[in-house]
């Protein structure tokens, strides 16, 4: 057989194993591996993270789940118009590897949230004059809830993909605009701080190892005004707009409060103020008066050493290491 023949048959492989799946078809996808115990299979989804599995024996096992529930439902788009890129491909004698992305159809499945990209790795060994997958890597580009509003940046803010929510929101937001491409913040001086921590998010996939984080921007509305925070986040060598950050600004107010000392009235009325209610609504929604959220106010200031709810924030959500 020539190394085209070899290529094009790895070639049909690939996409015979997501068929396989896709389609729930058992016996075509049993008949893309290796039956042995060193196979492996290794990658990482949104919905469980990090996983290793080794041997035919569990992989097998596992599919049966696949292929009798609705965990990867039936989607003749996913088996049929995916399409393989940035494919590398060598082969030397009886073994292979490919490195290649899938760019999958738009769909509302679970699996895929934004632009359906994923990355993925192929070992192939020859057995009785075929090509079978020995390992199967796999690395899903996307992390965030389903419904988010969110999108993704290049370091200029130049909007390369937005989710259907983010286009919904900013159809009707007064803060956020996009222009020529570009996402703008009205406000000349909260621009300046989105400018600069795209600059920040920029640099931080730039070493040998990926790195990540995340930085809020806090919008200056003014005292005793609504404020509004977004994040900027960076994961993968990818910059991604929050539109909303619950999980993120949660996770830093627990912190904060640690470090500060906030008491558990503090700690819930800083929440409920970074997730932009006014202090009377935040009184309410506490079911104290307006002078005890006053009182709470004044003391979570005096244990933070600034005096305005825009300037709170910013501490509060800026303490610890970038994650």
């Amino acid at each position: 057989m020539s190394e085209e023949d070899d290529r094009a048959e790895i070639v049909a492989l690939i996409h015979a194993n997501r068929i396989g799946i896709w389609t729930k078809n058992y016996d075509l996808w049993s008949s893309c591996f290796v039956h042995a115990p060193y196979i492996t299979r290794w990658g990482y989804n949104v919905q469980g993270g990090p996983f290793v599995r080794r041997s035919w024996e569990e992989l097998a096992r596992r599919a049966v789940s696949v292929f009798s529930g609705d965990e990867m439902p039936y989607d003749a788009d996913f088996a049929h118009k995916t399409t393989v890129e940035n494919l590398t491909l060598r082969i030397y004698g009886d073994m292979a590897w490919a490195a290649f992305d899938q760019q999958y159809p738009p769909s509302g499945h679970p699996g895929f949230r934004g632009s359906g990209l994923t990355h993925e790795l192929r070992v192939f060994e020859r057995h009785e004059g075929r090509w079978k997958i020995a390992v199967l890597g796999h690395m899903g580009n996307d992390g965030f809830h389903d419904g988010a509003a969110i999108l993704e940046l290049n370091a200029e803010g130049t909007v390369r993909w937005a989710s259907a929510e983010a286009v919904r929101r900013l159809e009707e937001d007064d803060d956020l605009v996009i222009r020529n491409g570009r996402l703008r913040v009205r406000d000349t001086a909260c621009q300046r701080r989105l400018t600069a921590a795209l600059s920040w998010a920029s640099n931080v996939d730039s070493g040998y190892n990926s790195g990540r984080g995340s930085l809020p921007i806090v919008h200056e509305t003014g005292e005793g005004l609504p404020t509004r925070v977004w994040w900027v986040q960076v994961q993968g060598g990818t910059i991604y707009f929050l539109m909303e950050g619950q999980g993120l600004t949660e996770t830093r107010l627990d912190l904060a409060a640690a470090i500060y000392g906030l008491s558990a009235g503090q700690r819930r009325l800083a929440g409920l103020i970074a997730d932009g209610q006014t202090l009377p609504d935040a009184a309410r929604e506490m079911d104290i008066s307006a002078n005890t959220a006053k009182t709470h106010l004044q003391r979570i200031y005096d244990k933070t050493g600034v005096h305005t709810q825009p300037a709170l924030m910013r501490v509060l959500l800026s303490v610890g290491i970038p994650a």
